[in-house]
């Protein structure tokens, strides 16, 4: 049992991030893998599941952008880090101090990156991105080739690496292929990495490994494609505890708005946890915990700090008992791709939305 400054807490386990790691480079031929830890790692801590992964066979890290990188760099992470998310020409300074790996879009922003370092008469390692599909950043196919050129030529800057992004791989086969062809056509120079696969296109689509995988989701223990969830660990668990318990008759409105009244005579309990924490709105009258190793429904809207939830499936329930979120207990589990389904949204917009005022604890 946790102690009691402890209200609302992750439960964060590195042996599953490890195990993740380990399982998803067995099932590819690419040499190198590259986790990537952008939004505070998904909700899992950036700095701590960065020193997991680097640890476990991490050759690259993912992140967002310079304060991400950054931020790993002044906690000590040595590994090479690239800024998946583009950048502003005002930090390009603390790039090259910092020794991050840049993405590349344009041969605009390449004349600038390199005007740059030249000036500081530092090298800096850029990596050019290519948009077979995803629309969003990247040089268009047609410009793929005059970009790497001139990126190849500069003095000051180090191609380390040409990649894409799969937009459908969880859901379009043919579409991924395709994006595939088209990122096998783009010519560059012998030795460089190339990749495309994120978590969707591995367990899809192994072929298209290349030299790198970024691992996003998958690396903390949910799949994107259900089939392939037996293979990974959740690394998460998310857990609160009972503040309050009583009895109300029939009829009683609960929280806000009075959505929700009881059918007949019912034990019911408060969480110390609400959408101030993290808990999706949308899972008022439809979430459900675990207490007891018992599922049991969140009655009425989820407030700020705060859920009420039906505890007649558990009589013997007591003030301070665990209540789980996301995880498993007694035999039972909660994934957070679930939660998110009932929430309408995907799992890693429930990672994302726990807040910092629940305590992060690693194990």
């Amino acid at each position: 049992m946790l102690p009691s400054p402890y209200r609302s807490w992750c439960e964060i386990s590195r042996s599953a991030l490890r195990h993740n790691l380990r399982a998803l480079a067995a099932l590819t031929a690419a040499p190198e893998i590259m986790p990537i830890v952008k939004a505070n790692a998904y909700g899992h801590g950036m700095i701590e599941s960065a020193r997991v992964f680097a640890a476990s066979g991490a050759s690259w890290l993912g992140c967002a952008n310079v304060h991400e990188g950054v931020a790993l760099r002044e906690a000590g992470i040595t590994l090479p880090i690239l800024l998946l998310g583009g950048f502003l020409p005002g930090e390009i300074p603390a790039v090259i101090e910092h020794g991050l790996t840049l993405t590349l879009s344009s041969r605009e922003e390449a004349r600038l990156v390199s005007a740059q370092a030249r000036r500081r008469r530092k090298p800096l390692q850029v990596q050019v991105k290519i948009d077979t599909g995803m629309g969003r950043m990247g040089a268009p196919l047609s410009e793929a080739g005059a970009l790497i050129r001139q990126v190849w030529k500069e003095n000051f800057l180090t191609l380390a690496g040409i990649f894409s992004h799969f937009a459908c791989a969880d859901s379009d086969r043919a579409f991924t292929r395709q994006q595939w062809e088209k990122f096998q056509s783009i010519p560059s120079p012998a030795g460089i990495p190339r990749h495309i696969c994120n978590s969707a296109g591995l367990l899809a689509l192994p072929a298209a490994a290349g030299d790198i995988v970024r691992t996003g989701v998958a690396a903390y223990g949910i799949s994107p494609l259900p089939r392939f969830q037996a293979l990974l660990r959740p690394a998460l668990s998310w857990k609160t505890r009972l503040i309050h318990i009583r009895t109300v008759p029939r009829g009683t409105p609960i929280s806000y708005g009075s959505t929700f009244h009881t059918p007949g005579k019912m034990k019911i309990g408060v969480a110390a946890a609400g959408y101030g924490d993290g808990i999706f709105r949308s899972l008022s009258n439809r979430g459900e915990v675990l207490i007891g190793g018992r599922r049991c429904r969140i009655l009425g809207r989820v407030t700020m700090d705060q859920i009420v939830v039906d505890l007649s499936r558990m009589p013997s329930a007591r003030k301070g008992d665990e209540v789980v979120l996301i995880g498993t207990q007694g035999g039972e589990s909660i994934l957070a791709s679930e939660m998110a389904k009932k929430a309408g949204t995907i799992c890693y917009e429930i990672w994302c939305h726990i807040t910092p005022r629940v305590t992060r604890v690693y194990r």
